[in-house]
C-alpha cells in the first residue's frame, strides 16, 4: 500500500510538470533526410558526431527554452587571439591552433570572455553564434549549479540523504547516500555499463535517447530503483561518474517544485544569466529532461553559464543569481572530493584535481580553474583569478579519449589563458 501511494505522488508531480510543456517530436523529415546516408535514431551518436551534434534534439523528443527579458549581448564578432601564432602538441608534433582546435581535436566553436567582455568568436563546420549544438556531459554542470539554488534558499541540505527527497529510492543502492555524495559522483551506486556505451542502456532507452525503449520502465525513477550499491568501495569513497546521480538531482529538483528539470532551468538560470538565444533540451516521450547531457545552447549562451561563476554569482546586470559560497567552496574544494578523484582513471593524467557538485576544478602548470565538460570535447572553462572564460563545443569521434584530454586541459586551455593574459 505505501509503495502504491509514493509511485502515486510520483505520477502527481509528473503529471502537473508536463502539462506546462509544449513536447515536441523527433523531427520526421529530417529522419528522413539523415536516413538515406545511414544515420538513424539508433546511430546518431555513434556515427557523424560532426554532423548531428549540431541538431542532436531532432532524433529525440525535446522542450524549447526561452530567453527572458534580461538579454546580455556580447556584441560584435572579436577576434583578438591569433591562433596561427599559438601553438598546441599533439602525438605527432606541434601544430598552430588553427590546426589543432578544428581539425586535431574537431572543434566547431571558440568563445572567449575577459571580465564580461567579448575576446574572440569563431566558428567551423558550419557552426554560427546563433546556431544551438549539443552539450552532453556539460550539462551536467547546469544541474549541479542549478541545485546550489535550492541549497542557496535553505530548501536543500547536502548533507541530508537522497532519500528525504525521493523516499521511493529507500531500500535501493541510494539508500544512505547524502545529496552531496550524489552531487559529487560519490554516491557509491552500482551501474552495469552496457558494452560499447558509457552508461546502462535501460536508462538512455528509458530516456528514448535513441528512440522508442524496448524496456517498459515508465521513468528515470524506476531504473534508479533498480540500481545496487557497490562492494568494493566505502559510500563517498570513489569519484565514479555516472549520469544517473545527475538524473537523480533532477529529480530531487522536480519533486521540490513541481515542475519539470526544463521549466526550473529556464527560470533560475537560463533566463537570469541574460541568453541571447533559444534552447532546447533533449526530453523523453513525457517531457522528462536527459538532466545528465541534452543540453543545446549556442557557445555565446554556454560561456555566460561559466561567467556567474566568474563574476561571484551575478549576472551583468549586478543580479545575484548563484550563490558566492557555493562558488568559493567549489574552488577550494575539500578533502573527500580530493581524495575521491583519486580513484578516476584521469587521475593519471592530472592527480591535483577534484570533482565537486557536477564540476571539474584542474590545476595545470600553477593555474586553476574550473571546467564543465562533455565526453566529445563540450568544454567550458573558467578561470577564477584571471575571470577568463573559454567556451569550445567539440564533435570528437572517440567519446572522452585520453589523448583528446591530455592536448585540451594540459596544453591547449593553458595556452588559451596566457594569451588572454597577454592581450592588450
Amino acid at each position: 500500500m505505501k509503495k502504491t501511494i509514493i509511485a502515486m505522488a510520483v505520477a502527481a508531480t509528473t503529471s502537473f510538470g508536463a502539462q506546462a510543456l509544449e513536447i515536441h517530436k523527433p523531427d520526421a523529415a529530417f529522419l528522413e533526410q539523415v536516413g538515406a546516408v545511414g544515420i538513424t535514431q539508433d546511430n546518431w551518436e555513434q556515427e557523424n558526431e560532426s554532423l548531428t551534434y549540431q541538431q542532436a534534439y531532432k532524433f529525440t523528443h525535446y522542450v524549447k527554452m526561452h530567453t527572458g527579458d534580461y538579454v546580455w549581448n556580447l556584441g560584435e564578432t572579436k577576434q583578438l587571439l591569433d591562433l596561427d601564432k599559438l601553438t598546441g602538441n599533439d602525438y605527432d608534433g606541434e601544430y598552430p591552433l588553427s590546426t589543432i582546435i578544428p581539425f586535431r581535436l574537431k572543434m566547431e566553436a571558440l568563445v572567449v570572455l575577459k571580465d564580461g567582455e567579448l575576446v574572440h568568436e569563431q566558428y567551423w563546420n558550419g557552426m554560427h553564434k546563433a546556431k544551438t549544438h549539443l552539450e552532453m556531459s556539460a550539462g551536467k554542470s547546469y544541474t549541479g549549479i542549478l541545485l546550489s539554488t535550492f541549497v542557496a534558499e535553505g530548501r536543500v541540505n547536502m548533507k541530508d540523504q537522497l532519500t528525504k527527497y525521493l523516499p521511493e529510492l529507500k531500500g535501493t543502492g541510494w539508500d544512505g547516500a547524502t545529496v552531496e555524495q550524489v552531487a559529487d559522483m560519490r554516491s557509491g551506486i552500482e551501474v552495469i555499463k552496457t558494452p560499447g556505451l558509457m552508461v546502462d542502456e535501460r536508462q538512455s532507452e528509458t530516456q528514448d535517447w535513441n528512440g522508442p525503449s524496448r524496456y517498459d520502465y515508465k521513468n528515470i525513477i524506476e531504473v534508479a530503483q533498480s540500481l545496487g550499491q557497490r562492494s568494493d568501495v566505502k559510500r563517498g569513497e570513489a569519484f565514479e561518474y555516472l549520469c544517473m546521480n545527475t538524473e537523480m538531482l533532477a529529480m530531487l529538483m522536480e519533486r521540490l517544485e513541481g515542475k519539470r528539470y526544463v521549466e526550473i532551468l529556464e527560470e533560475r538560470l537560463f533566463k537570469p544569466m541574460g541568453a541571447e538565444y533559444d534552447a532546447e533540451m533533449m526530453t523523453n516521450r513525457n517531457g522528462e529532461a536527459v538532466a545528465s547531457g541534452g543540453h543545446h545552447v549556442t557557445a555565446r549562451d554556454g560561456a555566460k553559464l561559466m561567467d556567474l561563476l566568474m563574476n561571484d554569482g551575478k549576472n551583468r546586470k549586478g543580479e545575484q543569481v548563484v550563490s558566492k559560497k557555493f562558488i568559493d567552496e567549489l574552488i577550494e574544494g575539500n578533502d573527500e572530493v580530493k581524495s575521491a578523484w583519486q580513484h578516476d582513471g584521469f587521475s593519471a593524467l592530472l592527480a591535483d584535481a577534484w570533482y565537486k557538485d557536477q564540476i571539474r576544478v584542474l590545476n595545470v602548470d600553477g593555474r586553476r580553474f574550473i571546467a564543465f565538460v562533455g565526453v566529445s570535447g563540450q568544454v567550458t572553462v573558467g578561470e577564477p583569478a584571471t575571470k577568463t572564460v573559454i567556451k569550445t563545443f567539440g564533435a570528437q569521434d572517440q567519446m572522452q579519449h585520453p589523448r583528446t584530454v591530455a592536448m585540451t586541459f594540459l596544453d591547449v586551455m593553458p595556452t588559451l589563458l596566457k594569451a588572454v593574459d597577454d592581450i592588450k
